[in-house]
């Protein structure tokens, strides 16, 4: 059955985009594979009627992910909901900034992050204020003066910005330093 369905080339490069960089929204999957939004939504509309893929709402976008499919090795498992929220947050610019900052250091203020992510003060803050909402980022001491961020599961986030190719080499070595060694 799936290869019926998979038969269409269009809704086939849909499928194996997303199966590689899922969490990726309509608008950036039409814009990536050169397709119409309206043939993009219906394709997707389509694959996730037919369980091959899924999508949930980040509170701004619908964003979409593989399921693992019984029988295809080269599939990856589906993932876990607390992935799907960091794989949201990893596809925006702002929050990706903000991760790759704090992922590199234990801690740091808004100012700090402020000096590496170029938006103002309360672009900066919306973001961090949706990012620690979700639980992916948290005060590191909330007894110093100033508020230092972190990120509360580093080990998960490396291991997503790795798998998915979103960290440079140098990036995963300097998780490795900082964090430990992690499993793909």
């Amino acid at each position: 059955m799936d290869r019926e369905i998979l038969s269409v080339k269009t809704r086939k490069d849909l499928y194996d985009f997303v199966r590689k960089n899922p969490g990726f929204h309509l608008r950036e999957l039409s814009r990536a594979l050169n397709l119409s939004i309206t043939l993009a939504d219906y394709h997707l509309r389509f694959l996730e009627k037919h369980e091959l893929i899924t999508s949930a709402m980040d509170g701004e976008y619908k964003r979409f992910y593989p399921r693992s499919t019984p029988g295809q090795a080269e599939v990856r498992a589906a993932l876990t909901e607390a992935e799907k929220l960091i794989l949201a947050f990893l596809r925006q610019p702002v929050p990706l900034k903000v991760i790759d900052f704090l992922m590199e250091r234990e801690g740091a203020t808004h100012k700090e992050i402020l000096e590496q992510v170029p938006v103002s003060p309360s672009t900066l803050s919306h973001h961090l204020k949706k990012m620690q909402a979700a639980g992916l980022i948290e005060h590191a001491d909330r007894t110093e003066p100033e508020r230092r961020y972190r990120v509360v599961d580093p080990k998960s986030v490396a291991r997503l910005m790795t798998a998915y190719e979103l960290a440079t080499q140098d990036q995963i070595d300097t998780f490795i330093r900082v964090w430990g060694e992690f499993r793909l």
